[in-house]
C-alpha cells in the first residue's frame, strides 16, 4: 500500500512539472520565433483564426467607441453609420490579410523593439515563470512592457500545446500610434 501511495505521489508531481514545463516551453518557443523571426515556430504556437477574430472584435469595438464620441460622426447620422460599417469591413479585410505568420514576420523584420529582447536561452526559459500568470488550468497570461506600454498575451491550452489566442493592447495604443504617425 505504501508503494502505491509513493508511486501515485511521484506520478502526480511529474505530471504537474510536465504541465508547467509545457506552458513554459511554449512561451520560450514564441520568444525564439519572435527573436529569430522564425515563421515555422510562429505558425505553430499562435492560434491564428482565433487571434484574428479577437483582434477584429477589439478593433471594431475601439472604432465604434471612437465614432460614438466624435461629434462629426454624430452629425452625419446614417451616413456616419455607413462609413463606420465600411471602415469595419476594411479593418476585417486588413486583419484577414496580414494577421498570419508571414505578415507577422514582415512586421518583425522592421521592428526595432525586437532587437531589445534578450537572446533566447536557458535563463530566459526559466525566467518565463516570473512573467506567467495562470488564469485557470487551461490559460495563462504574459504581460510585457514596451516603452511604458503594456501588451498582454493570452495563451490557451490545446491538448498538451499552448498557443496565443488573444493579444490585449493598452487603452491608449491608438492615440500613441496617431502621435507617432502624425508628427
Amino acid at each position: 500500500m505504501k508503494k502505491l501511495f509513493v508511486s501515485l505521489s511521484i506520478i502526480s508531481v511529474v505530471a504537474i512539472i510536465a504541465y508547467l514545463f509545457s506552458a513554459l516551453y511554449s512561451t520560450h518557443q514564441i520568444h525564439k520565433g519572435i527573436y529569430y523571426n522564425d515563421k515555422a515556430i510562429i505558425r505553430e504556437y499562435i492560434e491564428w483564426k482565433q487571434l484574428r477574430q479577437n483582434l477584429k472584435n477589439y478593433l471594431n469595438i475601439k472604432l465604434l467607441k471612437v465614432t460614438q464620441k466624435d461629434e462629426d460622426f454624430k452629425n452625419l447620422g446614417s451616413l456616419g453609420v455607413l462609413i463606420t460599417s465600411f471602415t469595419s469591413k476594411i479593418v476585417d479585410t486588413f486583419l484577414d490579410t496580414y494577421v498570419n505568420s508571414e505578415g507577422l514576420s514582415m512586421l518583425l523584420q522592421e521592428n526595432q523593439m525586437v532587437r531589445k529582447l534578450p537572446k533566447p536561452g536557458f535563463d530566459t526559459l526559466l525566467g518565463g515563470f516570473k512573467i506567467m500568470e495562470f488564469k485557470n488550468h487551461s490559460s495563462f497570461r504574459i504581460k510585457h512592457k514596451v516603452d511604458k506600454q503594456e501588451i498582454s498575451l493570452l495563451f490557451q491550452r490545446e491538448g498538451i500545446d499552448w498557443k496565443i489566442t488573444q493579444i490585449e493592447f493598452p487603452e491608449d495604443l491608438l492615440k500613441e500610434f496617431k502621435k507617432v504617425n502624425n508628427g
